[in-house]
């Protein structure tokens, strides 16, 4: 491995050589965790698709039995689908052996933006330990990238980044790059990362979301190591990766 670097938004990606690198994509608020609690909780695949009608069309080549439309729009569940964005929704009894079409607002649109890099893989805090154990068995670059919101700068995505960096790095000995974003990450991890959900809870999205009624979701999604999966996206799939956990 050569290399570990942050991108603190999703545009930066247009001017990245994404070929024979690993991409972590970080949407805490809450695409990453909701991705993570349904393959835990037994999903066979999520298909992110950014266009809610164009899920809907995709979502005619499956038995009504083996799918689900979830995604949301402004943070809210979008009209005519079973699910929102809320990882507290995908229960075992839901979405265990189902298929889930996925849409959200920035999520699935920074995944759309990555589909060159060599490995794709989804990160959140619910997965963090797991996400290091996986790039631990390769050799090539890291990249983090932060979805943030709207295209913008995200606090918790940015504390998350930072927290992830932290811990590759004390295994992965030579391979930080020192870059204004990865030492900005950084800094943020070291002020919040002791409380997760105070940050949550202090960022622009969290307060939004709690707002509109969805304030349990940031207790949630600020729960650390709380699953020991990795998801991948691969063939426009995700799905959960097999790796050899360090220790």
């Amino acid at each position: 491995m050569n290399s570990i670097n942050v991108l603190l938004v999703p545009k930066e990606i247009n001017h990245t050589e994404l070929s024979g690198k690993i991409i972590v994509v970080i949407d805490i608020l809450r695409a990453s965790s909701t991705i993570v609690t349904a393959l835990a909780r037994g999903c066979r695949g999520l298909i992110p698709i950014f266009s809610p009608d164009k899920v809907k069309e995709k979502s005619k080549g499956f038995a009504k039995e083996e799918v689900l439309l979830g995604g949301e729009r402004k943070g809210k569940k979008i009209k005519g689908f079973d699910l929102g964005n809320s990882p507290r929704e995908y229960t075992e009894e839901l979405v265990k052996d189902k298929i889930i079409i996925f849409s959200t607002t920035n999520g699935v649109k920074t995944l759309e933006m990555a589909k060159n890099a060599f490995k794709i893989v989804i990160g959140s805090f619910l997965n963090l330990q797991a996400v290091c154990d996986y790039c631990y068995n390769f050799q090539e670059d890291i990249i983090i990238v932060c979805a943030g919101k709207d295209g913008n700068f995200s606090l918790e995505d940015s504390v998350c980044a930072g927290m992830l960096i932290n811990s590759l790095k004390k295994n992965l000995p030579g391979v930080f790059r020192g870059t204004d974003a990865n030492i900005a990450v950084q800094i943020l991890y070291k002020k919040y990362g002791n409380n997760i959900l105070g940050v949550l809870k202090k960022s622009q999205h969290g307060k939004y979301l709690e707002s509109i009624g969805l304030g349990r979701d940031l207790e949630f999604c600020s729960t650390l190591d709380a699953f020991n999966i990795v998801p991948i996206f691969e063939n426009r799939v995700i799905t959960t990766a097999e790796y050899r956990m360090r220790g």
